[in-house]
């Protein structure tokens, strides 16, 4: 599997203290995203040049230097060469790379280490980029696990036509739902999102596990016209279920770092956070209309 992090949560990323696996490439190019160093499948260096002092005798290749006392990377001499010398020999604190390939006994066996720190409810999660575009080896990944008594969980924006292969098959699936109306979400994911709902109403009666996550976006699904059509298509997914969990997450700019450091721009810069009251309300709609819904992060 091509991943590009691994971290830690607890109560976030599923039940209990967890493992979080992020695997890089992603169908969806959402606007705001947190990680966008696991956009694309390529490996990729992220450069924070106020870590960079001696940065330049990281790089055999000249792509570091320091002009009008402030260090920059010079991404077209940078190479993502195949000894990452940056991180690898020199271990620079100002080079991250996001890109590596791990094969399923390793994450069987590291979970497997660190089964004592998951505690009575915890487990592993994959998240992303988009960890279903990987499909046969998170299949194979989570049977093992699976096998072994840990919890397995997947967070997921429900785009792909290999989503499928995880309902019924992973303990829990997170799944994302931006907006309904599609151009909409056409003009913020760069995606159609015909598929991400026929996903959601097909998984909904056979997916015992299943939290529907909303990101509260400005512009996005925050007017009166979107929410309404949120919660009737949230109200045809309880139909099919006794219980159906929604959570509403904030906006927020904790990824505005990254794109920097990858030498993009930030596409969000100018776009004004939801205040909490707001997302608040939008919740209160959704528990007004039955449905186990809550604001989170």
């Amino acid at each position: 599997m091509n991943i590009f992090s691994t971290g830690w949560s607890e109560g976030f990323d599923g039940p209990g203290r967890r493992w979080v696996v992020y695997l890089k490439g992603c169908n969806f190019l959402c606007r705001w995203c947190a990680n966008p160093e696991g956009l694309s499948p390529e490996p990729q260096i992220l450069f924070y040049p106020d870590r960079a002092q001696y940065a330049d005798k990281a790089c055999p290749y000249g792509a570091v230097a320091k002009s009008a006392n402030k260090w920059t990377l010079d991404r077209q001499k940078c190479t993502v060469c195949p000894d990452i010398s940056c991180v690898r020999v020199w271990r620079h604190p100002a080079f991250e790379y996001a890109g590596k390939e791990v094969s399923v006994p390793e994450i069987v066996g590291r979970a497997e280490q660190y089964r004592p720190l998951f505690g009575r409810d915890g487990g592993v999660t994959f998240g992303g980029g988009e960890p279903t575009l990987q499909a046969n080896q998170l299949v194979l990944t989570i049977k093992a696990l699976r096998k072994k008594g840990i919890h397995t969980a997947i967070e997921t924006n429900a785009g792909t036509a290999d989503f499928q292969k995880f309902v019924g098959l992973v303990d829990l699936l997170i799944c994302d739902l931006k907006c309904i109306s599609n151009d909409k979400h056409l003009h913020w994911m760069n995606a159609d999102n015909r598929q991400v709902l026929q996903n959601l109403l097909s998984t909904a009666k056979k997916q015992p596990q299943l939290i529907v996550r909303i990101p509260f976006v400005k512009g996005m699904n925050d007017s009166k016209e979107e929410m309404e059509k949120i919660k009737t298509f949230l109200g045809d997914l309880a139909k099919q279920r006794k219980y159906l969990q929604v959570e509403v997450l904030r906006q927020h700019h904790l990824g505005e770092p990254k794109y920097a450091a990858l030498g993009k721009e930030y596409p969000m810069r100018n776009t004004p956070l939801p205040e909490r009251n707001e997302a608040q309300d939008f919740v209160d709609e959704l528990v007004k209309c039955g449905l186990g819904a809550s604001l989170g992060g």
